[in-house]
Protein backbone atom coordinates (compact mmCIF):
# COMPACT_ATOMS: atom_id res chain seq x y z
CA UNK A 1 0.00 0.00 0.00
CA UNK A 2 2.88 2.36 0.79
CA UNK A 3 4.43 1.94 -2.66
CA UNK A 4 1.20 2.74 -4.47
CA UNK A 5 0.88 5.93 -2.43
CA UNK A 6 4.44 6.96 -3.29
CA UNK A 7 3.97 6.06 -6.95
CA UNK A 8 0.73 8.05 -7.08
CA UNK A 9 2.63 11.03 -5.64
CA UNK A 10 5.35 10.70 -8.25
CA UNK A 11 2.88 10.45 -11.14
CA UNK A 12 0.85 13.38 -9.84
CA UNK A 13 3.97 15.51 -9.54
CA UNK A 14 5.27 14.51 -12.95
CA UNK A 15 2.15 14.72 -15.06
CA UNK A 16 4.06 13.07 -17.93
CA UNK A 17 6.80 10.56 -18.50
CA UNK A 18 9.47 13.15 -19.21
CA UNK A 19 12.87 11.69 -18.19
CA UNK A 20 14.41 14.98 -17.02
CA UNK A 21 11.46 15.73 -14.79
CA UNK A 22 11.50 12.17 -13.47
CA UNK A 23 15.07 12.65 -12.28
CA UNK A 24 14.23 15.99 -10.62
CA UNK A 25 11.42 14.49 -8.54
CA UNK A 26 12.71 12.60 -5.51
CA UNK A 27 11.80 8.92 -5.13
CA UNK A 28 10.22 9.60 -1.75
CA UNK A 29 7.91 12.64 -1.73
CA UNK A 30 8.02 12.45 2.05
CA UNK A 31 11.51 13.90 1.81
CA UNK A 32 9.87 17.30 1.43
CA UNK A 33 9.60 19.23 4.71
CA UNK A 34 6.00 20.09 3.77
CA UNK A 35 4.84 16.52 3.09
CA UNK A 36 1.92 15.67 2.92
CA UNK A 37 0.73 19.28 2.60
CA UNK A 38 2.51 19.80 -0.73
CA UNK A 39 0.95 16.68 -2.26
CA UNK A 40 -1.41 17.60 -5.15
CA UNK A 41 -3.95 15.01 -3.98
CA UNK A 42 -4.05 16.53 -0.51
CA UNK A 43 -4.38 20.03 -1.96
CA UNK A 44 -7.26 18.85 -4.15
CA UNK A 45 -8.97 17.34 -1.10
CA UNK A 46 -8.64 20.59 0.85
CA UNK A 47 -9.93 22.57 -2.15
CA UNK A 48 -12.90 20.21 -2.44
CA UNK A 49 -13.85 20.78 1.20
CA UNK A 50 -13.39 24.54 0.85
CA UNK A 51 -15.63 24.54 -2.22
CA UNK A 52 -18.36 22.67 -0.35
CA UNK A 53 -18.15 25.09 2.56
CA UNK A 54 -18.33 28.11 0.23
CA UNK A 55 -21.36 26.74 -1.62
CA UNK A 56 -23.19 26.07 1.64
CA UNK A 57 -22.42 29.58 2.90
CA UNK A 58 -23.62 31.13 -0.37
CA UNK A 59 -26.82 29.08 -0.27
CA UNK A 60 -27.44 30.21 3.29
CA UNK A 61 -27.11 33.85 2.26
CA UNK A 62 -29.43 33.22 -0.69
CA UNK A 63 -32.07 31.81 1.67
CA UNK A 64 -32.13 35.06 3.61
CA UNK A 65 -32.26 37.13 0.42
CA UNK A 66 -35.12 35.13 -1.07
CA UNK A 67 -37.05 35.06 2.19
CA UNK A 68 -36.90 38.82 2.68
CA UNK A 69 -37.77 39.41 -0.98
CA UNK A 70 -40.82 37.14 -0.87
CA UNK A 71 -42.03 38.54 2.46
CA UNK A 72 -41.70 42.11 1.16
CA UNK A 73 -43.56 41.17 -2.04
CA UNK A 74 -46.39 39.54 -0.08
CA UNK A 75 -46.65 42.53 2.27
CA UNK A 76 -46.81 44.86 -0.72
CA UNK A 77 -49.49 42.69 -2.30
CA UNK A 78 -51.48 42.69 0.94
CA UNK A 79 -51.26 46.47 1.11
CA UNK A 80 -52.26 46.94 -2.51
CA UNK A 81 -55.21 44.53 -2.41
CA UNK A 82 -56.26 45.35 1.19
CA UNK A 83 -56.42 41.65 2.05
CA UNK A 84 -54.79 41.10 5.46
CA UNK A 85 -54.81 37.31 5.01
CA UNK A 86 -51.94 37.60 2.55
CA UNK A 87 -49.75 38.86 5.39
CA UNK A 88 -50.40 35.61 7.26
CA UNK A 89 -49.36 33.69 4.16
CA UNK A 90 -46.02 35.54 4.37
CA UNK A 91 -45.15 33.28 7.30
CA UNK A 92 -44.86 30.31 4.93
CA UNK A 93 -41.63 31.47 3.24
CA UNK A 94 -40.26 32.51 6.64
CA UNK A 95 -40.69 29.00 8.01
CA UNK A 96 -39.53 27.22 4.84
CA UNK A 97 -36.47 29.38 4.26
CA UNK A 98 -35.69 29.42 7.98
CA UNK A 99 -35.58 25.61 8.04
CA UNK A 100 -33.56 25.44 4.82
CA UNK A 101 -31.13 28.09 6.03
CA UNK A 102 -30.68 26.24 9.32
CA UNK A 103 -29.89 23.03 7.43
CA UNK A 104 -27.32 24.83 5.26
CA UNK A 105 -25.65 26.35 8.32
CA UNK A 106 -25.60 23.04 10.18
CA UNK A 107 -24.06 21.32 7.14
CA UNK A 108 -21.54 24.14 6.74
CA UNK A 109 -20.48 23.76 10.37
CA UNK A 110 -20.17 19.99 9.91
CA UNK A 111 -17.92 20.48 6.88
CA UNK A 112 -15.86 23.05 8.76
CA UNK A 113 -15.31 20.39 11.41
CA UNK A 114 -14.27 17.87 8.77
CA UNK A 115 -11.94 20.48 7.25
CA UNK A 116 -10.34 21.09 10.68
CA UNK A 117 -9.90 17.33 11.17
CA UNK A 118 -8.23 16.90 7.78
CA UNK A 119 -5.91 19.86 8.39
CA UNK A 120 -5.07 18.48 11.83
CA UNK A 121 -4.13 15.13 10.23
CA UNK A 122 -2.00 16.88 7.62
CA UNK A 123 -0.17 18.90 10.25
CA UNK A 124 0.29 15.85 12.43
CA UNK A 125 1.61 13.76 9.55
CA UNK A 126 -1.10 11.13 10.00
CA UNK A 127 -2.93 11.90 6.73
CA UNK A 128 -3.25 8.59 4.87
CA UNK A 129 -4.40 7.43 1.46
CA UNK A 130 -7.80 6.46 2.90
CA UNK A 131 -8.33 10.06 4.08
CA UNK A 132 -8.32 11.32 0.47
CA UNK A 133 -11.83 9.98 -0.05
CA UNK A 134 -13.25 11.46 3.16
CA UNK A 135 -15.82 14.04 2.05
CA UNK A 136 -18.81 13.19 4.23
CA UNK A 137 -19.27 15.38 7.26
CA UNK A 138 -20.95 14.09 10.41
CA UNK A 139 -24.36 15.73 10.76
CA UNK A 140 -26.80 15.32 13.61
CA UNK A 141 -29.70 16.80 15.50
CA UNK A 142 -27.38 18.65 17.90
CA UNK A 143 -25.73 20.48 15.00
CA UNK A 144 -29.18 21.43 13.69
CA UNK A 145 -30.23 22.81 17.09
CA UNK A 146 -26.97 24.70 17.44
CA UNK A 147 -27.45 26.25 14.00
CA UNK A 148 -31.06 27.12 14.79
CA UNK A 149 -30.03 29.35 17.70
CA UNK A 150 -27.04 30.91 15.92
CA UNK A 151 -26.72 34.64 15.46
CA UNK A 152 -27.27 34.34 11.71
CA UNK A 153 -30.53 32.37 11.91
CA UNK A 154 -32.45 33.19 15.08
CA UNK A 155 -32.59 37.01 14.81
CA UNK A 156 -33.57 37.03 11.15
CA UNK A 157 -36.37 34.50 11.09
CA UNK A 158 -37.65 34.93 14.63
CA UNK A 159 -37.59 38.68 14.05
CA UNK A 160 -39.92 38.28 11.08
CA UNK A 161 -42.25 36.02 13.06
CA UNK A 162 -42.26 38.39 16.05
CA UNK A 163 -42.97 41.36 13.76
CA UNK A 164 -45.97 39.47 12.36
CA UNK A 165 -47.24 38.60 15.85
CA UNK A 166 -46.89 42.20 17.02
CA UNK A 167 -48.77 43.45 13.94
CA UNK A 168 -51.47 40.82 14.44
CA UNK A 169 -52.07 41.45 18.15
CA UNK A 170 -51.79 45.23 17.79
CA UNK A 171 -54.52 45.16 15.17
CA UNK A 172 -52.36 46.56 12.40
CA UNK A 173 -53.42 43.80 9.99
CA UNK A 174 -57.03 44.89 10.32
CA UNK A 175 -56.02 48.38 9.14
CA UNK A 176 -55.34 46.91 5.71
CA UNK A 177 -58.96 45.77 5.39
CA UNK A 178 -60.35 49.06 6.74
CA UNK A 179 -58.25 51.08 4.33
CA UNK A 180 -59.67 48.97 1.49
CA UNK A 181 -63.31 49.57 2.48
CA UNK A 182 -62.90 53.35 2.69
CA UNK A 183 -61.79 53.67 -0.93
Amino acid sequence: MGNSWLEADRLALLGSHDQERAEAVPDDPRASPFWPADNPVVIAHINLLQGIINRLANNSASCKTWCLTLVAALLSLAGATHVPGIVTFALVPVVIFGFTDTMYLAQERAYRGLYRDVVRKIRGGSYALADVYEARAQFGFCRFCSALVSWSILPVYSGLIIAYLVAYFAGWLALLAVAGKST
